[in-house]
């Protein structure tokens, strides 16, 4: 696979080792009293996961995203199973990949992160998990819609980052050699 699209398969594998996090905790710890700590657990866990791979592919610094995964953290652990805990989650992502990781202006920011978090909120929220199973698939779901972010709106950055093509590279030595 070319290097072009790691963080779209990436993206589509942590969403995915999410989902069976998810199923596999449920089946063994669901309904528990510790249940709900241990669900937002794996959310939480997930986003660090994503905002690491998001921090690198920008070539930031980790250290920016501690101070939100921090506050996503502090709020899941108070109320665990508040849907304002898993808003946040939905914000925190927002707010590490579009205003630390990949910048833009505030309103397209806001554009992408809409139609992307608030898209793929969404679209787990009409799927209507009720079982563990169709929370594992809203998971991943949830992931597949996330990885359109490099193909909608950050697919120059990411060819940038890319390794130089050896031929192309050959071509401008060989157009320098040529002018002077």
């Amino acid at each position: 696979m070319n290097a072009d699209h790691r963080p779209v398969r990436t993206t589509i594998l942590l969403g995915g080792m999410g989902a069976l996090a998810w199923i596999v905790a449920d089946g063994v710890i669901g309904g528990y009293w510790a249940w709900p700590l241990i669900a937002f657990g794996i959310i939480w866990f997930m986003s660090a996961s994503y905002a690491v791979a998001l921090v690198r592919w920008s070539g930031g610094g980790i250290l920016a995203s501690v101070f939100p995964l921090l506050v996503l953290g502090v709020l899941g652990v108070v109320m665990p199973r508040s849907g304002l805990a898993f808003g946040m989650a939905l914000v925190v992502l927002s707010w590490i990949r579009s205003g630390i990781c990949f910048p833009r202006s505030p309103l397209v920011s806001l554009f992408r992160e809409l139609i992307l978090c608030g898209g793929g909120g969404l679209v787990v929220a009409l799927w209507g998990p009720p079982t563990p199973l169709s929370w594992g698939l809203g998971i991943w779901l949830f992931s597949l819609v996330q990885a359109l972010f490099f193909i909608l709106f950050e697919p120059v950055s990411l060819s940038s980052a890319a390794a130089p093509d050896p031929f192309e590279l050959a071509l401008h030595r060989i157009e320098n050699l040529l002018d002077g």
